[in-house]
């Protein structure tokens, strides 16, 4: 129901509260009827809020509905009609100043108790408060836009004991497959995804970390949703308010898994240089003395060859000389062939000639040929094998095993060699009964230019021989390895794996 402004019912307002109605900071106005209801008073203040007198609104039933923004008049009727059922009001909507522009107005009514019809409501100024929301709200839209772009995860975590973030940015989905809703809604996500490897001493650096702590910067391991691994740099900083009070922390997760790589690659390259510089220091220390020292030799045998006649040497020592000048030869030769053989292995330049060979007249062969030190004896074990190989790598893998184990037993020591066919393959072993070989050292022994503990320091050679015995079973398909020799000593195996169907006969 709607009343006449201009009727002669009495004024709901009684003088006596006018006053007091104009000092309450705001715009009180009282309405009567049910709807859109029919303004009776408005206090004085409406002029300093909208530039209009309050008779506008008093004498005009429509002034107030036509200054409400057109986009908020729907809005605002609906919550008039609500109010009919409810006895309460609350809106907020724009209203046009005299100067044409648009102020918000918060609005609350509430009907009286003892007057059905009759509304008492205040209207207060909130345009500041809705430029600073909006202001508020665009600061938001540019951080989000920011965070959204960043190819970083942006992360807002709460100051409690368990790992809770309040926010999480787009990006994790990209870098861990779980978008940022599934992480909000399993606090141990995070937990989980971290490499097993690194989250016991991960957790233990977290729970050390002081409660009033400014931050952390950890760098671990987590795994991608499937199944990949990223190394990331988690960096937080404590977000405070001004008086210093502890808000919350907010962190950065960043992919680092490339400049790890890189960093890791680069550590290997400088492990390669250090190993290949202490290799070219032994390799000039072995080959000085492995090339002086027989040379010296020579030469002293050469020149009292030389002078032989004056010296008055006999024919037996004249002999002894000459055999003595024709074994350090060999051995310049086996060590220059050796140095030239890994330079062609270390440039993959040598390629196996294969043709049918027995092995066994080729072992045989060798052993009688080879020049051992000292009295040691050799004693055979060989099976008849015919097989497809390169004879002279052969030769040398015979040969090199031999001059090994004459350079780390004693003079008498014996030296077993067995040949075998092993499934399609063969086995060659060359064992004696020396010191044996310890356990940590039976691999870096296959390394070029390792001598063993046991070696000789007045033995030739520079640590190549093993080296290339095993490059050689490897060209044949096969492999190197030591173990101890039943009994005590050591026991080399050289597997040549068949490298053509049928090559191999026992």
């Amino acid at each position: 129901m709607q009343i006449d402004h201009r009727s002669q019912e009495p004024s709901p307002i009684e003088p006596r509260f006018r006053e007091w109605l104009e000092r309450i900071p705001g715009t009180v106005y009282v309405q009567q009827g049910k709807g859109t209801a029919t303004t009776v008073y408005i206090s004085p203040r409406v002029e300093g809020l909208v530039g209009f007198p309050p008779e506008t609104f008093t004498e005009d039933p429509e002034a107030w509905s036509e200054l409400v923004h057109p986009e908020d008049r729907d809005r605002l009727h609906e919550a008039d009609l609500a109010s009919d059922e409810t006895g309460s009001f609350r809106c907020e909507y724009r209203l046009r100043s005299v100067d044409g522009t648009h102020r918000w107005m918060r609005d609350e009514a509430h009907r009286q108790a003892d007057r059905a019809d009759l509304w008492i409501g205040v209207l207060v100024d909130i345009t500041e408060q809705k430029r600073t929301e909006e202001e508020l709200r665009a600061a938001v839209r540019r951080f989000q836009t920011l965070v959204e772009q960043v190819p970083t995860v942006i992360y807002i975590e709460a100051l409690d004991e368990a790992i809770s973030p309040m926010y999480v940015s787009p990006h994790y989905e990209s870098m861990f497959g779980f978008t940022p809703q599934e992480r909000m809604a399993d606090p141990t996500l995070w937990e989980q995804l971290v490499h097993p490897e690194d989250r016991d001493e991960l957790l233990a650096e977290i729970a050390a970390l002081d409660p009033d702590a400014e931050g952390w910067s950890f760098e671990y391991r987590m795994r991608h949703r499937d199944g990949h691994i990223v190394w990331v740099k988690d960096e937080a900083v404590l977000v405070r308010e001004d008086d210093g009070t502890p808000l919350f922390y907010q962190g950065v997760l960043s992919d680092v898994t490339e400049s790890r790589r890189a960093k890791d690659e680069l550590q290997r390259a400088l492990d390669e240089l250090r190993r290949a510089d202490e290799m070219k220091n032994t390799f000039l220390t072995a080959v000085s003395h492995d090339l002086r020292t027989p040379l010296a030799t020579i030469l002293g045998n050469a020149i009292t060859l030389e002078h032989a006649d004056e010296l008055a040497l006999t024919s037996e020592e004249r002999t002894d000389m000459a055999r003595s000048l024709a074994a350090k030869a060999r051995r310049l030769t086996e060590l220059i062939t050796d140095l030239l053989d890994m330079d062609r292995l270390t440039r993959d330049a040598f390629e196996p000639r294969l043709a049918p060979e027995e092995l066994a007249d080729l072992i045989e062969r060798v052993t009688r040929d080879v020049d051992l030190m000292g009295e040691r004896q050799i004693e055979l074990d060989l099976h008849p094998v015919v097989a497809m190989v390169d004879r002279s790598m052969i030769e040398r893998v015979v040969e090199n095993l031999l001059v090994n184990a004459s350079k780390h037993t004693p003079p008498e020591a014996t030296i077993g060699v067995r040949l075998r066919a092993v499934g399609d393959g063969a086995e060659i072993v060359v064992q004696d009964d020396g010191p044996g070989v310890p356990a940590e050292l039976r691999d870096v022994l296959f390394q070029p230019f390792e001598r063993g503990p046991s070696a000789s320091p007045h033995s030739p050679g520079v640590g190549l021989g093993l080296s290339l015995v095993a490059r050689f079973a490897e060209l044949h398909g096969g492999r190197a390895w030591v173990q101890d020799r039943p009994g005590g000593g050591a026991a080399f195996h050289v597997l040549l794996a068949s490298t053509d169907e049928g090559s191999l006969s026992s």
